[in-house]
C-alpha cells in the first residue's frame, strides 16, 4: 500500500494585535536578532511602537507565515520606490517543515511578482549569513555594490544587497524549483496570502 506525501500549507496573513507578543519573542531571539540590522533587545515598548507605526504605513506590509494553521515565522515588504520592493523573513519556531526557509523565498518573490507595478524585489543581507547568501545565488538574484557594515562578535561585515528583475521570476520560478529536492517543488503549489 502507497502512502501519500503530505505537503504543508504555507498561509501568509497580515499581522493582528493577537501575535504581538509572539512576534516579539521571535524578534528577540539571538538567532534572529544576530542577522538583523540592529542586533540589540527589543523592549516591548519598542516593540509597540513598532507596530503602531507599522498600522498608519501603507508602503510597508507585514505577513505572519502560517503552516498548517500554525505560526512559525514572518515575511515582510516594504516599498522602496514605485518600482521597487524590500523584503526580509525570518522563521521563529525551529520544528518546522524541512525547507520552510526556501518555501519563504518562493512567497516572496510570488508575491512581489503579483504586484501591479512593482519591477524589482530588493535584498540586503549581512555578509556572514552565508546560508541566505547561497539560497539568493541559487534563485538568481543579481548582486550589487555593498555597503559598509560593522563589527559583530569581533567580526568585520560588510551588507551585501541584491535585486530580482520580477519579470524573470515566471519564467524562473520552474528551472528554480527542479534545482530544489522534489517536495520544496511539491510543497511551493501550497503557497497562499490570504
Amino acid at each position: 500500500m502507497s502512502t501519500v506525501k503530505q505537503y504543508p500549507i504555507s498561509d501568509f496573513r497580515p499581522l493582528t494585535e493577537a501575535h504581538l507578543e509572539q512576534v516579539w519573542q521571535w524578534r528577540n531571539q539571538p538567532d534572529i536578532r544576530r542577522n538583523m540590522h540592529k542586533d540589540a533587545p527589543i523592549s516591548w515598548h519598542e516593540h509597540l511602537t513598532w507596530f503602531d507605526n507599522l498600522q498608519g504605513d501603507l508602503s510597508r506590509r507585514f505577513f505572519l507565515f502560517y503552516q498548517n494553521r500554525r505560526p512559525i515565522g514572518v515575511l515582510n515588504f516594504s516599498q522602496l520606490n514605485q518600482q521597487t520592493l524590500e523584503w526580509g523573513c525570518y522563521l521563529g519556531e525551529d520544528n518546522v517543515w524541512p525547507g520552510s526557509g526556501l518555501l519563504l523565498e518562493i512567497a516572496a518573490l510570488d508575491y512581489a511578482a503579483s504586484q501591479s507595478g512593482v519591477h524589482r524585489l530588493y535584498a540586503e543581507v549581512l555578509s556572514f549569513n552565508l546560508s541566505v547568501l547561497k539560497m539568493h545565488r541559487l534563485f538568481g538574484y543579481l548582486p550589487m555594490e555593498d555597503k559598509p557594515g560593522g563589527t559583530r562578535g569581533n567580526i568585520e561585515y560588510v551588507v551585501n544587497t541584491f535585486h530580482y528583475p520580477l519579470a524573470n521570476w515566471p519564467e524562473n520560478r520552474s528551472a528554480v524549483l527542479h534545482k530544489l529536492p522534489k517536495q520544496i517543488g511539491a510543497a511551493a503549489q501550497y503557497i497562499q496570502f490570504s
